[in-house]
């Protein structure tokens, strides 16, 4: 198991339990509803009046590899504080090697999760209110405030300083402030006079428009970025912020009164092992009610598509038509995305020879699955369309690229992509795109052949 986003807070404030609770409730039935939780999705929720923890676990299958991505949310009431811990996980569901180094950005809802945690614990660190909001440096008193806030020895989270002056729009924005809430402080310095205030109180040029400088706590050496994005930026700070999460050891024994010496010692020990052990079981349990589910949900498809085969026998001129083939691949091939552009082209093609066309798709549906499951690696799947596929092609020619592009071309995510791949059905074409960023295969469009260097 790989830890791929992590925050904590603690506040002294215990009274804000219940208020934190009902915050998490309010993210897990957004995100969650009760009424759309399946075995696919587990959630499990360990809420008591008298218990000093809640914590909730939600398990969800990663349709880009062979892995379970968990959320656990743990509130802890001890002694002086109370704490709130917030963990991303990637559990394998086959065995495998994943890459240590995956760090998660936080979804939006779930940034949104710890802005309002952050706003209502109201922590502290070296007097500035820990918030998800950039501070702003606008004149002389601002530039130095933010530098002497940089060297405070009781600094606990690094300070992000990106000095925005003269730039046409700045590379960390509020989202950037969202995602690394409760992790970092983030600062814009919006005037040459702000900027001058803070590198004269080191004597230095700490800060410039050339970088977005890191200024880690506790002596740490500062770190400078010089990427035109934030994403590396954010990924190394969540990075740090999950180095620096401790070890949760939860539902420690209680103390009897007539437990002493040796024998309390083996009833701990006995006890610990006890629950690691039903925390293992826990997980392996809802692991394999969710792998039970998908093979469920994938038994029921092809049953569902061994009936449509029998009604083609029965009916020759069941889905004949490429129109109606392509409105029912849409309702029950779910592993392919169809682009309005293929419906479009498939209604204005008036072909026939639909059912020719309905076994292809649902051919091009099975690799989908196995690719989004991660039993086909992205880069060899054009290999294995070209093994199940009769008549496929992973191209096409360079003279259709060069004079008809936008023949092939489909608006995909705000970004003109060409829909190269394709499945030859007689006097149909089926054009698809692999989105390898997110293992998508989107049907571009299904009709008559497409022109190329037989066009004149």
């Amino acid at each position: 198991m790989i830890t791929t986003y992590g925050f904590s807070i603690a506040t002294p404030n215990k009274e804000l339990r219940q208020s934190a609770i009902d915050t998490v409730f309010r993210w897990l039935n957004e995100v969650h509803p009760h009424e759309k939780r399946t075995n696919s999705t587990p959630v499990s929720i360990r809420h008591g009046v008298n218990d000093p923890i809640f914590r909730v676990d939600v398990l969800e299958q990663d349709p880009r590899q062979a892995a379970a991505r968990g959320t656990t949310i743990t509130l802890i009431v001890s002694k002086d504080e109370l704490y709130f811990d917030l963990r991303r996980t990637l559990r394998p569901t086959k065995p495998a090697l994943l890459p240590r180094r995956t760090i998660d950005h936080p979804e939006r809802r779930l940034s949104q999760l710890v802005a309002e945690i952050v706003g209502l614990f109201k922590v502290r660190d070296a007097n500035e209110l820990i918030k998800s909001e950039i501070n702003l440096a606008k004149d002389q008193l601002d530039g130095q405030r933010l530098a002497a806030f940089a060297e405070a020895p009781s600094r606990r989270l690094p300070l992000v300083i990106e000095t925005t002056v003269g730039k046409p729009r700045p590379i960390t924005t509020g989202a950037t402030s969202r995602q690394l809430a409760g992790i970092a402080h983030v600062a814009h310095i919006t005037s040459h006079v702000a900027e001058e205030a803070f590198n004269d109180f080191y004597g230095a040029r700490k800060i410039s428009s050339s970088w977005i400088a890191v200024l880690w706590p506790r002596g740490a050496e500062p770190e400078n970025f010089f990427q035109q994005d934030d994403d590396e930026l954010v990924k190394q700070l969540i990075a740090a912020s999950v180095g620096s999460l401790v070890t949760l050891i939860l539902a420690p024994p209680k103390k009897s009164k007539t437990e002493s010496g040796r024998d309390v010692e083996e009833l701990r020990r006995i006890n610990q092992e006890l629950v690691e052990e039903n925390a293992g079981l826990l997980e392996n349990a809802n692991l394999t009610a969710m792998l039970g589910a998908q093979k469920t949900e994938e038994r029921d498809l092809a049953i569902s598509q061994l009936t449509t085969f029998l009604l083609m026998d029965d009916d020759k001129s069941y889905l004949d038509k490429v129109s109606d083939a392509v409105a029912y691949a849409q309702k029950n091939l779910a592993n392919l995305v169809f682009h309005e552009r293929a419906t479009e082209s498939a209604n204005s093609s008036q072909l026939m020879n639909g059912r020719r066309v309905y076994s292809n798709l649902v051919e091009l549906n099975n690799l989908a699955a196995r690719l989004q499951r991660g039993d086909v690696a992205p880069n060899v799947f054009n290999i294995y369309c070209n093994q199940q596929l009769s008549n496929f092609a992973a191209s096409i020619g360079d003279e259709a690229v060069n004079r008809f592009a936008q023949d092939y071309a489909i608006e995909w995510k705000g970004e003109n992509v060409i829909a190269k791949p394709h499945i030859r059905c007689g006097d149909a074409r089926i054009h698809f795109y692999h989105d390898t960023k997110t293992n998508e295969i989107v049907v571009a469009y299904i009709g008559r052949h497409l022109r190329d260097k037989s066009t004149n």
